[in-house]
């Protein structure tokens, strides 16, 4: 009854495999990174009409993450907090994914033990 047991969660297991919480954390990380710095650089070369501030809009950004500009320096600075932000979501985000996938397969595994139980 157990080898039945370990083969039902070995599938269980394979099916909601666990997510790599450090790949997923510098993936999404190094994509907001690379979002804000290419939208910088895209309002930095674009210019604006005379007499008008360059990416007023993207500047708001700086509110949050202090140091960001619309420059060249603000978009790597910018690209810093960026990639530190998504790294943590992109990092929790994995842990959460791991713990419900964990919970899940742990519920269903004793269901069926319990199922078994009682039908023997």
């Amino acid at each position: 009854m157990t080898s039945n047991t370990d083969t039902d969660k070995a599938i269980l297991m394979a099916a909601f495999a666990k997510m790599d919480a450090v790949a997923l954390a510098i993936a999404l990380g190094s994509i907001w990174a690379f979002l804000l710095l290419v939208a910088t650089a895209a309002l930095i070369l674009k210019g604006a009409p005379e007499g008008h501030v360059v990416g007023q809009h993207l500047g708001l950004i700086g509110i949050y993450l202090p140091g960001y500009e619309v420059s060249w320096s603000g978009a790597l600075i910018g690209a810093g907090y960026t990639w530190l932000i998504g790294a943590a979501l992109g990092f929790v985000l994995a842990l959460l994914w791991n713990l419900t996938h964990y919970l899940y397969v742990t519920a269903i595994v004793v269901r069926s033990a319990w199922w078994r139980m009682m039908a023997d």
